[in-house]
């Protein structure tokens, strides 16, 4: 051996050695060759619904134990309480009002083209990057395929969406096709959302052995439930425990079947250096505030959404639960940092590393906003206080005022009791919204796209889209 290969090789040995006390001492960013990235978005999951978040009923044993092998974050709040700009927001790292892919009714706008998505600047460096999507609100039409090398998506509403079953068999198909690339993978299952079907085997296991009405729970049963004498009620407590029941099936079968996607990355040996997120877009209304389904409000129903993370191993990961409240809009920060992916100046969120390293971080302003049906809401949310505004009504008026870590239901308007409060965080969140908007005024002007189900089962028969 000569000499020249001896200094080589001692040299080689020290790296190793400093990079091996570096992963002890700070934890270090995985192998980008070959790295798997995936986020499952569920959808209209309530946080409520995880037995990790302490839902009793033992639904979702499968994403339980994936909590118990990463970071499960008790106060992630999603930046609307409907499906496109929550989207918007976690593939883009940035707020709903700058990215733009907000709307009413079926008329929807897309995301704006100069605002880049996660997808596309993983695909700059050299990411495989797969989705798998239902609905027509996470569609090409909005711009949500935007950067995916595979969208397999399908247009669909409440009753003909893809089953997690069919979802996770498409998505191991594409898991199967692994090109020796690093990968991103974009899971949207769509089974918690109205119709409530879950399929044999799931469809009475919380029921308490109702069967009346029987499945699928639409939004005709419902109303069906609020005939007679209780006409414009919501319906009895029995019923109520009967809808979310036939919800909580669905839960629990989806929960399955993200178990069985699990399970064959740990067949392929590729789970222990993924990285692996599961949250929701929004919850679900069960009345808690006299509404069912969502789009209508911004309540923590709808807004305070499970996150949890189980990050490579290389990362040095040393919390289980992090309680500091996170928005939706820093899980994409997160994964480029836990990847060594440089971060875009488009990106808002900020990274949580930090968090799941047990290091100290900075508070982040928290601001949900749009709705779909009804007046627009935004809300501010502290440390301590929530505060939801009319946003049609700009800087006037008195809103809504919850002390959330009291009164996590929000059930008592403290508004009229805490008026300087109420003051206070209503200058905070019109000086916030009032620069984005501001700075929105300056981009693109992304016009509406008709998302119309009659439009869009014409466009399907003319072969224009799937």
């Amino acid at each position: 051996m000569t000499s020249h290969m001896t200094s080589r090789m001692i040299r080689r040995f020290i790296l190793l050695y400093i990079c091996a006390i570096l992963i002890n001492a700070f934890g270090c960013t995985p192998d980008r060759e070959n790295s798997v990235v995936v986020v499952f978005m569920l959808d209209t999951l309530r946080q409520d619904a995880l037995g990790c978040y302490g839902n009793p009923r033992d639904p979702t044993p499968r994403i339980d134990q994936l909590a118990r092998d990463g970071v499960r974050f008790e106060h992630a709040i999603s930046s609307s309480g409907w499906t496109l700009p929550a989207v918007g927001s976690l593939l883009t790292g940035t707020w709903p009002t700058i990215h733009g892919a907000m709307g009413k009714g079926v008329l929807l706008r897309p995301i704006r083209t100069e605002v880049p998505t996660a997808a596309e600047i993983l695909k700059q460096h050299e990411y495989r990057t797969v989705a798998i999507a239902n609905a027509a609100f996470v569609s090409p039409m909005v711009g949500v395929d935007r950067g995916f090398e595979v969208f397999d998506h399908k247009y669909s509403y409440n009753d003909d969406a893809r089953t997690a079953s069919e979802v996770v068999d498409l998505a191991i198909e594409q898991l199967a096709r692994n090109d020796e690339r690093s990968s991103f993978y974009f899971i949207h299952l769509f089974d918690p959302h109205l119709t409530y079907a879950p399929p044999a085997g799931f469809d009475a296991k919380f029921t308490n052995g109702r069967a009346s009405p029987p499945l699928p729970v639409t939004a005709a049963t419902c109303l069906e439930m609020q005939t007679g004498p209780r006409r414009n009620l919501p319906p009895t407590p029995e019923d109520q425990a009967y809808i979310r029941a036939a919800y909580l099936g669905e839960v629990n079968y989806m929960d399955s079947q993200v178990g069985r996607f699990l399970d064959e990355l740990k067949r392929l040996g590729r789970y222990d250096n993924a990285t692996i997120v599961v949250t929701s877009d929004h919850g679900e209304e069960f009345w808690e505030h006299g509404a069912f389904e969502h789009g209508h409000s911004l309540y923590d129903e709808l807004v305070r959404v499970p996150l949890i993370i189980k990050p490579p191993a290389s990362l040095g990961v040393k919390v289980e639960v992090v309680e500091k409240s996170v928005r939706i809009l820093d899980v994409m920060p997160t994964i480029f940092e836990a990847h060594g992916v440089a971060q875009p100046e488009s990106f808002e969120g900020r990274s949580m590393v930090s968090m799941m390293q047990g290091r100290p971080d900075g508070e982040r302003p928290i601001l949900s906003e749009s709705t779909l049906y009804g007046d627009e809401k935004i809300a501010w949310r502290t440390d301590q206080y929530k505060y939801i505004h009319d946003a049609s009504t700009g800087p006037r008026g008195i809103g809504e005022l919850y002390d959330w870590k009291q009164d996590p239901g929000e059930t008592h308007n403290l508004a009229m009791q805490k008026p300087e409060v109420v003051t206070s965080l209503r200058t905070h969140l019109f000086e916030f919204y009032f620069d984005l908007r501001h700075r929105a005024e300056g981009m693109s002007q992304n016009h509406p796209v008709d998302l119309n189900p009659t439009r869009i089962r014409q466009l399907q028969s003319l072969g224009y889209i799937r």
